[in-house]
């Protein structure tokens, strides 16, 4: 069956947050002493990472408790902004109103536990959690990081964490070291999630009578499509090596040249990435293999 290409057009509705739809991420960069050039100001004097989210490949800046690596995996946090007042102590002899920045994070016990990025601060650390305990019992406030990392760990994430914006970065707002280490970051993504991508080829349909989504692939052939249809009639495919056998083409360099083309927004068709404008065609494939697979 085939479609017309606008009915995969984005739909206006509101994004999750990036840490909510992606939970963990690939480390790019990390500028210990702040990037000049962040699009979020708050983070430009403040040690700073860059990184590709392991679920929809979205760019991301944020925070990092404690030192990251490159290509190192780390858990997403929410950066929540919460301003407080301090009463008066032997700091100061007023109240002072200060506006500080959380890392939160949901636990499996469905609490969630926020830990302030100024957790040396004592005085501030008890002024947000009388401030955030007392509104919601569901916040429990930290003053370690490594009672964050172990809300991560209890969830089967990486022990490191990235507390990033609402807002995600777009490919040009990019370090030139994350540029360089994007295509890297995409092929462990991509062998990571094997089982998912394979599963792509199984369901890949064609966008209209004459062009199908596979050939949207760098080395698929209108020949070589053929028989891979014919094959795929006959079987499901289970690995990688299954169908590079059956593709004559390496997958994971196939669909990383792909990746890599609709996150620079460079593509006709987008079959994973969102477009950058809602007039273009969006197939959606991550989500449908998610379906596909429960």
């Amino acid at each position: 069956m085939t479609r017309n290409p606008r009915d995969y057009q984005r739909r206006s509705r509101p994004e999750p947050h990036p840490a909510e739809l992606e939970r963990k991420a690939i480390i790019l960069d990390y500028m210990p002493t702040g990037y000049y050039a962040d699009p979020h100001r708050e983070h430009r004097d403040k040690p700073i990472a860059q990184a590709v989210g392991f679920r929809r490949f979205t760019l991301l800046d944020g925070i990092p408790i404690g030192r990251v690596d490159l290509f190192e995996e780390v858990t997403l946090a929410r950066e929540v902004p919460r301003t407080v007042v301090i009463p008066p102590g032997p700091r100061s002899p007023r109240p002072r109103r200060v506006t500080a920045l959380l890392g939160c994070l949901p636990g499996a016990d469905k609490r969630i536990y926020c830990l302030p990025l100024q957790y040396k601060d004592k005085e501030l650390v008890e002024a947000i959690r009388l401030d955030l305990e007392s509104a919601d019992p569901r916040v429990i406030v930290l003053d370690k990081p490594e009672a964050l990392a172990s809300v991560a760990k209890e969830k089967g994430l990486p022990e490191k964490i990235l507390v990033v914006p609402r807002r995600p970065l777009r490919y040009e707002e990019l370090s030139d070291l994350a540029k360089r280490n994007l295509e890297e970051a995409i092929v462990r993504i991509i062998k990571a999630r094997e089982r998912d991508f394979v599963e792509f080829f199984n369901i890949a349909q064609p966008i209209n009578i004459r062009l199908h989504s596979l050939a949207l692939l760098k080395g698929v052939g209108k020949k070589t499509l053929i028989n891979f249809l014919r094959i795929r009639a006959q079987k499901r495919f289970r690995s990688f090596e299954e169908v590079k056998r059956a593709l004559k083409t390496d997958p994971v360099e196939a669909l990383r040249d792909k990746i890599l083309e609709e996150i620079r927004g460079e593509a006709k068709y987008y079959l994973f990435i969102k477009p950058p404008s809602p007039n273009e065609p969006f197939l959606d494939y991550l989500s449908r293999i998610e379906k596909s697979r429960k």
